[in-house]
């Protein structure tokens, strides 16, 4: 996917409020104009192979809620959540499991519908979605469409729901391949969680003190800064044993 051209198409394909005059969002493209170029078949198709994806990709995203909740813990007694938050994590099993066709990669549910399968608010929904993206696990594009009844009096066109496009961080990447990698079928009763969890965090343990934090670092950019310039040094220290 060629997300610099998307990134830097030209005001006049999208559906800017200060080009057209008309009350939608910033930046909101027509429908059709770029949907083609996001969505794409997810894991070719096969619904096998998506329900495994799926499932190794909310492991993943459950545990680095649960390391970053215990170390905010650490600074802030009593914090509930980590960098996604169990609304996060909520609605992102909802867009897998509910709203993303594997056929065809398509994903474009209005907020409205998520929070009503969450069972949240519509506002915490909306956060739980900018969290999600911030982190790399989704992006999303605000869309709109001329309205049908347009008679030249009014606006003559309306906000639609967003286009989504369900992603990873890349830091994460290699832990999901390899439990996407070492699964057996779903139906094998050996395939315990125990193993999930044992595998698993041998394998986070292992990532370089760099990934780790641009995985899970949601503060400022001074102290990342800091915390960047320790996990480096950190990092050459860990090579520097090596040899």
């Amino acid at each position: 996917m060629n997300w610099v051209k998307l990134g830097t198409m030209s005001r006049g394909m999208r559906g800017d409020a200060p080009r057209s005059g008309q009350p939608v969002w910033r930046n909101s493209y027509y429908e059709g104009q770029l949907e083609d170029r996001l969505w794409t078949p997810f894991m070719g198709g096969n619904t096998r192979l998506a329900r495994r994806r799926i499932g190794a990709v909310m492991k993943v995203a459950r545990d680095l809620e649960r390391r970053t909740r215990l170390a905010r813990q650490q600074q802030q007694p009593g914090a509930k959540n980590g960098v996604l938050g169990h609304v996060g994590l909520a609605v992102l099993e909802a867009m897998y499991r509910f709203y993303l066709d594997f056929r065809t990669g398509k994903c474009d549910p209005a907020i409205a519908t998520i929070a009503a399968a969450v069972g949240h608010s519509y506002q915490a929904v909306h956060a739980a979605l900018g969290r999600l993206a911030a982190k790399g696990f989704l992006g999303w594009w605000r869309r709109s469409k001329p309205r049908e009844d347009a008679d030249g009096a009014g606006p003559q066109v309306e906000q639609i729901s967003n286009a989504y496009v369900m992603m990873l961080p890349r830091a994460l990447e290699p832990l999901v391949d390899h439990l996407m990698r070492k699964a057996p079928p779903p139906d094998d009763a050996a395939w315990s969680a125990q193993q999930h969890n044992n595998e698993f965090k041998a394998l986070l343990d292992a990532m370089s003190a760099t990934d780790f934090l641009q995985a899970t670092w949601t503060g400022s950019d001074e102290m990342g800064a800091i915390l960047a310039r320790m996990a480096a040094s950190l990092d050459q220290q860990r090579e520097s044993q090596k040899t």
